[in-house]
């Protein structure tokens, strides 16, 4: 089973020590001059991604030639590859490209989105907890599990638009009598962590998703299309508020919740998250949290800066608002509206750091860590190769590390060693006078 989308390629690592400090589980170290991936802590943000100078942090996803397993190809495009395309004629014809590139059918993840909005709104009329918090971020999930398990009965049990649609196409096509096994579904992600969801879901057992293909893998192929299109069947599902998905808003519907907060950015989510556990927050009724600085448009797998494509989503949103479009037939909505939406088992907190298992011991390691951290700089520099000084107490005491990577302590022995030598110096060898 993959574990994680977000892998370290160490011959392109220079142990610079960058991303260290953008790891908001602190699951980098680096080590004999190369960067290491801590598993436990990972939650598949990309930020590492972002960051790497070199390209030694890397997304693993599905290579293309997958879909050729399946007789039936369905390819769910999440709304943020339409901002990729600036100079696209509209989105039916990026829809268009995906049928030449070879899928068999195109449905789009943003109508899905406009049923998940529907749900949320739902929801939160008989929520026992407030402020419920969006589940549709898998980073957000994981993030809750490792830093904040406190808050996870707080997290909106509704399972994900790209699985909700998964799940819409394989009662089709089960309804004609066709075979699952013949049917690949295909998620085009901004983002590793739909990656990871797939094969690691959060509050369900399986995922109804076969393959997660990267925005940049079908990027060129689109492109090139689209400079001489000559397929024109494909039909639009979803509308403004479904596209509106990419964005930082994601599943908020103002008409029914007034008293929300859109945070995106794992710093700005962080700190949002933070005051939700002290309790500042329990006026606020939902808070949509998005990992990425311009939601899913800021996903480290898209192509264009996220501040264009959202120029570009915008225009497309505009034009939603004043064409007629192609919608589900009256059918298609119902068996949508038939489909189970919330989670099917609970979360469950993921421990990331365990000191020992015996109680006693445990105690004693963490002494021994506040001993060991109040002896170190409080400088968190990231030289010895660890996020902060903290991390690097509990790396040194859990036997991960050793106290002479921290170039202050360094430097102390080193002094102290001087110090004896110089005394060695001036030490007076006795001699024997007879001889």
């Amino acid at each position: 089973m993959q574990s994680h989308s977000v892998t370290l390629d160490k011959a392109r690592c220079i142990g610079c020590t960058d991303c260290i400090k953008r790891c908001p589980t602190e699951a980098i170290r680096v080590r004999g001059s190369k960067a290491t991936i801590i598993e436990e802590r990972c939650i598949d943000c990309g930020n590492c991604i972002r960051i790497c100078r070199n390209g030694a942090k890397q997304a693993v996803t599905d290579e293309l030639s997958l879909m050729n397993q399946f007789k039936y190809k369905v390819v769910l495009p999440a709304p943020s590859l339409y901002g990729q395309f600036p100079k696209a004629p509209n989105i039916t014809a990026i829809l268009n490209a995906l049928y030449e590139i070879g899928f068999t059918e195109v449905f789009e993840v943003a109508t899905a989105s406009e049923m998940i909005t529907k749900y949320i709104g739902d929801y939160l009329e008989s929520a026992k907890y407030f402020p419920m918090i969006s589940s549709s971020c898998p980073v957000i999930i994981r993030l809750i599990q490792r830093r904040f398990p406190s808050l996870m009965q707080q997290v909106l049990p509704i399972i994900s638009p790209m699985e909700l649609a998964a799940r819409f196409i394989k009662t089709q096509y089960k309804l004609r009598k066709i075979d699952e096994s013949q049917v690949g579904v295909f998620f085009i992600s901004p983002c590793p962590a739909k990656a990871t969801e797939l094969h690691r879901p959060k509050g369900i057992e399986k995922s109804s998703v076969d393959g997660v293909f990267a925005i940049q893998s079908l990027y060129k192929p689109i492109l090139n299309i689209l400079s001489h299109p000559s397929y024109k069947g494909a039909k639009r599902q979803s509308g403004a508020a479904g596209i509106a998905w990419a964005m930082q808003t994601g599943g908020i519907d103002e008409k029914r919740i007034k008293n929300h907060i859109a945070v995106d950015g794992l710093d700005n989510v962080i700190a949002i998250l933070e005051k939700v556990e002290d309790g500042s927050l329990n006026h606020v009724t939902y808070i949509e949290a998005l990992a990425c600085t311009g939601g899913c448009l800021g996903g480290v797998l898209n192509i264009e800066n996220a501040f264009m494509s959202r120029n570009t989503l915008k225009k497309w949103i505009d034009e939603e608002e004043k064409d007629t479009r192609e919608v589900l037939s009256k059918y298609q909505i119902q068996l949508l509206q038939s489909i189970p939406y919330l989670f099917e088992k609970d979360l469950t907190p993921r421990l990331v750091f365990t000191l020992d298992q015996d109680v006693n011991r445990a105690l004693e390691k963490m002494t021994e860590i506040e001993l060991l951290y109040n002896r170190l700089p409080h400088i968190d520099c990231g030289s010895c190769g660890a996020p902060t000084c903290r991390c690097f107490a509990e790396d040194v005491v859990m036997q991960k590390s050793n106290i002479e990577e921290c170039i202050f302590i360094l430097r102390e022995k080193i002094k102290e060693l001087s110090d004896q030598m110089y005394q060695l110096t001036q030490t007076v060898i006795p001699t024997d006078s007879k001889k």
